[in-house]
C-alpha cells in the first residue's frame, strides 16, 4: 500500500476465512463459465446471440470485484486538512476476464478474441468515463498468485 493512501473498510477477503481453495487448471473457479451466479452481476460481456446476461457463452465478461478497494456508492467529501486534502475513496474496482478458456494467456487468443478485450477495456473506460467524480482511470493487470488476488486458482489473464 502506497503511504500516501489508506483504504477503510475493504471486505473480507477469502484469504480472511482460512480455506484452503483448489488449485490448478480445471478446478473450481467462480470466473469459469457456469459459475455466473458466483460473481457480482455482469457490467459488460461479448457473447454469443440470444444469450441470457449473467450466463454461459461469453468469452470476455466484466464484473464488479467481490472484494473492492473502492466502491462507487458515496460522495468524495473533500476536506482539507492542513496542507492535505482528505477525501472518501470513491472508484470502480472491476474484474476483466479475458477468456473463458484456463489454458490460454492473452497472447494465446484468436485475433478476433484479443481485440474484443481490448475493446471490452475500452468500453468499461468510457462508461466510467461518464461519472464526474473519477479523475483517472487505471488498468493494472494482475497475473498468477504472487501478483494479484490471493486465490491460488490459476486466472486467465
Amino acid at each position: 500500500m502506497d503511504a500516501g493512501h489508506h483504504f477503510n473498510g475493504r471486505g473480507k477477503r477469502p484469504s480472511d476465512f482460512g480455506q484452503e481453495a483448489e488449485t490448478g487448471v480445471g478446478k473450481y473457479c467462480p470466473f469459469c463459465p457456469g459459475n455466473e451466479d458466483k460473481t457480482p452481476p455482469e457490467l459488460l460481456a461479448y457473447h454469443d446471440p440470444g444469450r441470457e446476461k449473467n450466463a454461459k457463452g461469453w468469452w470476455v465478461r466484466v464484473v464488479a470485484n467481490k472484494y473492492p478497494a473502492l466502491q462507487i456508492e458515496g460522495t468524495l467529501n473533500r476536506q482539507g486538512e492542513g496542507m492535505y486534502d482528505k477525501m472518501n475513496g470513491i472508484g470502480a474496482h472491476e474484474v476483466v476476464i479475458e477468456t473463458a478458456d484456463h489454458a490460454k494467456d492473452f497472447p494465446d487468443l484468436e485475433a478476433k478474441k484479443a481485440e474484443d478485450v481490448v475493446w471490452a477495456y475500452r468500453d468499461r473506460i468510457m462508461d466510467l468515463k461518464k461519472d464526474a467524480r473519477f479523475e483517472y482511470i487505471l488498468v493494472f493487470k494482475n497475473k498468477g498468485r504472487r501478483q494479484g488476488p490471493r486465490s491460488p486458482i490459476r486466472i486467465p489473464s
